[in-house]
């Protein structure tokens, strides 16, 4: 096996490909010292100095064209903050399409400007800062490249691990709408930013999305099939001086909550906490950043979607607590999409052997580092203490994570980690459901390795879990490739995970099995027609044993449509096979279950349409028909968006799913609806409902919450949710009701 790995990885080297492209542009940013007011106005005088940059080329629908619509940017710096002033040509008969106007709005549904900056020039990670033309900010780190995800598998290049909006920092802008333009300014402070010291040029690029005339334009060529925040591709911000340190950045979040619940499926019936925190955020170099938190608190958090699941196996869930998702490639981007070593969701939930039910395991403290050591070393460390539930039998845990991440070659990494789970301050003369001496540990290493142009991509891992007993097969590994142009794309994706492989706090929701998945997309261009981009597709998955051989497999055949106006359509066959290793009711309904060892050859047909998100009215539909296991599926859902802009949101969907099956297997019907509401009073005041019902679940949500950002990064939250049985009458049999409140307040040091 290590052979096996060893040619696998030189052959990974031997496909990296040099890349040449002509000089990269360039803006020159000259050092000022006059006092930078921000009006949406070009009026100081330094900008009349500034090198004027515009030239914008199409990124979509078409690439490498002159943009319609034209934007130019001068950019300007201080010793304490970085100013660009932009300025975006526009149609004033028409109207901007905004759903709402919350902070880190989604980019693909509104008008916005961006800049992007690769500070190490490391062409692996990097920050975006965007505004809307309604003054609506948002910023997300870049890793990966600025490309797709390499742990999405199945043929799929998907995924947003690569994008991390929930980052956050204080920066300022204004934006001013003209006749015939808008006037965008951007002021940045340098403790914001992780940088060498002593450089004077970053890589840097910049993209604007245009609803008005549904055009996505870039400031440097990025062709069709990479995103425009591929940070391989972008030009260079040339600074007048070399930079200095930048100031120490200090930040103190204190918070307060307050939380009452009724509960009538468990206890206590009825409770009420009041708690108070602090996160700390503290730059430690230019470089290195350490964050804190102590007796943290997720209340204001957005609930889970509720989700049909007519698998065999556990479904992903996304985190969406914002001390793990800061810097979450370090920890979280490791692996599969079905064997991760670090899933930050099982960090304060535990299961109570009393009830056998997952219950909240509250946070003591936390602490992360994460950023450079040097230009090609980056580090990230994890500790997490969990308290005691003495009720369930839960002890107290320790959760611990270390990274090292090396960045060679232009643009590709290697890395190394360990993870750690294990009780700690526990009163060794009371009763747990756990040994305490009980340990669990992984440990591993990774390569993503890619061309100078990203076109060629791949990944080699193996990871390897402890216990206190020595389990063999404790492993996982797994070698994935990719390689893409303008009219083509490949993949192919390969891993194992043996039996005993278990990573108490990663995502592995089936064990002992070899997955094998290679694919392939076609993509024609035609030229003057509706359609960007249209082909034929091909993705097929295997599963397979030593003990049963081919367990599962999945021929996927498809034919993918892109419109010019940002519309999608693809239709899918696909060809299914599978054993069952143990028995198994697919209607999930307790009734007799399809027997261990069965096997089952079935075929259906799949569609997925998808209007543009860029429209007042936006819509997805969804459906399917043909054999499922031993009997037969349909399903058909869908999505219905309309925009107030920029006030009111409004969001409406269902799924239907229809399962039939012979006597004596019980058959079945699922359905679910969900609706969402979003009503923008200001920038600064926020009410939104989520309504979901899934009768496969048994339950009814309602949730409301309400957002007061008295100051930048500072809230008020209140927030009410009501779960209830799904049988009529429907609101009458309640389950729980909560009430939470939230007051946290950003204070820079």
């Amino acid at each position: 096996m290590k052979l096996k790995i060893y040619f696998i990885l030189l052959l990974s080297f031997s496909f990296l490909k040099a890349y040449s492209m002509s000089e990269k542009r360039k803006i020159f940013a000259k050092k000022i010292s006059e006092e930078i007011v921000l009006d949406g106005e070009i009026t100081e005088s330094f900008w009349g100095d500034a090198q004027v940059s515009s030239g914008f080329v199409q990124y979509s629908p078409r690439d490498s064209i002159p943009a319609e619509l034209q934007s130019e940017f001068r950019v300007a710096y201080d010793d304490k903050f970085l100013y660009i002033v932009a300025q975006m040509e526009d149609i004033p008969e028409k109207k901007f399409i905004i759903g709402d106007l919350k902070r880190d709005f989604f980019g693909g549904s509104v008008d916005y400007m961006s800049f992007t900056f690769d500070t190490f020039q490391d062409e692996t990670n990097g920050y975006m800062f965007g505004i809307s033309p309604f003054g609506v900010q948002r910023e997300a780190l870049l890793s990966n490249g600025g490309e797709g995800s390499y742990n999405s598998g199945g043929g799929s290049r998907g995924g947003s691990g690569w994008f991390n909006i929930n980052w956050n920092t204080k920066w300022y802008s204004e934006v001013k709408l003209y006749d015939g333009y808008w006037i965008a300014e951007f002021k940045i402070p340098f403790n914001s930013l992780r940088y060498k010291e002593g450089t004077k040029v970053w890589n840097f690029n910049s993209y604007r999305g245009n609803s008005k005339i549904n055009e996505n334009s870039v400031w440097t060529i990025i062709p069709l099939g990479f995103t425009p925040a591929n940070l391989s591709m972008t030009g260079e911000i040339e600074f007048e001086f070399p930079l200095e340190k930048s100031s120490q950045n200090l930040v103190l979040i204190p918070y307060m909550s307050g939380s009452g619940i009724r509960n009538k499926v468990s206890s206590p019936e009825k409770d009420f906490n009041f708690d108070a925190g602090l996160d700390i955020k503290m730059a430690l170099s230019s470089s290195l950043n350490l964050d804190l938190t102590f007796n943290p608190d997720f209340s204001q958090v957005e609930v889970d979607e509720q989700r049909t699941n007519l698998t065999r196996f556990e479904l992903f869930l996304p985190e969406k607590r914002e001390f793990f998702t800061d810097n979450a490639d370090l920890f979280s981007n490791l692996g599969s999409r079905e064997s991760r070593p670090m899933f930050t969701r099982r960090i304060g939930i535990a299961k109570d052997t009393t009830t056998s039910q997952y219950v909240q395991n509250p946070i003591i403290y936390g602490a992360k580092l994460s950023g450079k050591l040097s230009d090609d070393l980056r580090i990230g460390i994890l500790n997490m203490q969990t308290s005691k539930l003495s009720n369930s039998g839960i002890p107290s845990y320790n959760y611990g994570m270390a990274v090292l991440e090396k960045n060679i070659l232009k643009n590709s990494t290697v890395s190394g980690f360990i993870i750690n789970k294990q009780s700690f301050f526990n009163d060794d003369s009371k009763d747990y459901a756990h040994d305490l001496d009980n340990f669990n540990r992984v440990f591993g290493f990774e390569s993503k390795l890619q061309s100078n142009d990203t076109r060629f991509k791949s990944q080699l891992y193996y990871h390897h879990s402890l216990e206190n007993e020595n389990n063999p097969n404790s492993n996982s590994y797994g070698v994935n490739a990719s390689y893409e142009k303008r009219n083509f794309e490949s993949n192919i994706y390969f891993y194992a995970v043996g039996k005993n492989f278990n990573p108490e706090v990663g995502f592995v929701p089936r064990k002992d099995y070899i997955f094998l998945s290679p694919s392939f997309q076609y993509k024609f261009l035609p030229e003057n027609s509706s359609i960007n981009t249209h082909g034929p597709g091909v993705d097929y998955e295997f599963y397979r044993n030593r003990l049963n051989g081919l367990t599962d497999y999945d021929i996927d055949i498809d034919y993918n449509f892109r419109f010019k106006s940002s519309a999608y359509l693809v239709f899918k066959t696909n060809l299914l096979y599978t054993k069952l290793l143990y028995d198994f009711d697919p209607s999930r309904s307790d009734g007799v279950a399809l027997p261990a060892s069965s096997e089952y050859n079935y075929t259906n047909y799949t569609f997925y349409f998808r209007t543009s998100e860029r429209k007042l009215f936006s819509l997805r539909l969804n459906g399917k028909i043909g054999d499922f296991f031993n009997g037969d599926i349909k399903n058909i859902g869908g999505t219905v968006n309309y925009k107030f802009p920029p006030f009111l949101n409004i969001e409406v969907g269902s799924q239907y799913n229809n399962l039939i099956f012979p006597d004596p297997y019980s058959s079945a019907n699922f359905f679910s609806l969900n609706s969402k509401i979003s009503v923008s009073f200001s920038k600064d005041l926020f009410l939104s409902t989520y309504l979901q019902y899934n009768n496969q679940l048994d339950n009814i949500n309602l949730n409301a919450r309400f957002q007061w950002r008295f100051q930048p990064l500072s809230d008020f939250f209140l927030v009410y949710t009501d779960n209830y049985y799904a049988e009529n009458p429907l609101f009458m049999n309640l389950k729980s009701r909560s009430f939470a409140f939230k007051v946290n307040y950003w204070i820079n040091i």
